[in-house]
């Protein structure tokens, strides 16, 4: 059976990034004129645009690769399903973080969708605290958050330039949830189902 042939859109030349598929592009540098209207209030444009965004309730994950026998990971609420046939996910990871510059094409990388009860670990992969200490369970040589509400290993087929991120999309190899109640991301702060304000 063949590989059926990849749309146009994804015929890119990439020649312009670094060795890990990171650094400086063309569309790094952008006229004024291109920049959004986020309002007149005198913010810093670009804290008023994540504040913005933040009204976007998420839920929290966490990435995770191995290497070197060592476990690397970090917290991220930017994880979204793109396919079911082929089964198909999608990261994006700030282009400054180490876990960027270990994925790459044939890697594998896990996410771990956090319960309402890890806030704690979320602070941990985000460098916010160092209070709770993380288990793992390992499948297909990737680790995941030991007691998250659901479980994935995926295999990096591409990756793609995404502006101060790169966007990582994965092929799923490996999915499971559990019971539980899932750990909100909103206006800057955890949130809970059936929390009100």
């Amino acid at each position: 059976m063949s590989t059926p042939e990849r749309p146009t859109e994804f015929n890119f030349p990439l020649s312009w990034s670094g060795p890990d598929g990171i650094g400086a592009s063309p569309f790094d540098e952008y006229a004024e004129a291109e920049r959004p209207d986020v309002g007149e209030d005198g913010q810093d444009p670009a804290v008023a645009l994540r504040r913005t965004l933040g009204m976007f309730a998420t839920g929290v994950t966490v990435i995770t690769s191995l290497k070197d026998d060592q476990v690397h990971g970090m917290t991220a609420n930017a994880f979204m399903s793109v396919s079911l046939e082929p089964p198909l996910v999608l990261i994006s990871v700030d282009r400054r973080t180490k876990m960027c510059t270990m994925l790459h094409e044939g890697m594998h990388y896990g996410v771990s969708v956090l319960c309402a009860t890890q806030a704690a670990l979320s602070d941990r992969f985000a460098g916010r605290s160092d209070k709770e200490e993380p288990r793992f369970v390992v499948v297909r040589d990737t680790p995941l958050v030991d007691g998250a509400l659901a479980h994935f290993v995926a295999r990096v087929e591409r990756s793609y330039w995404g502006g101060d991120h790169s966007l990582f999309l994965g092929r799923v190899e490996y999915a499971r949830q559990n019971e539980g109640t899932p750990l909100l991301f909103h206006g800057g702060r955890y949130e809970r189902l059936g929390q009100t304000g």
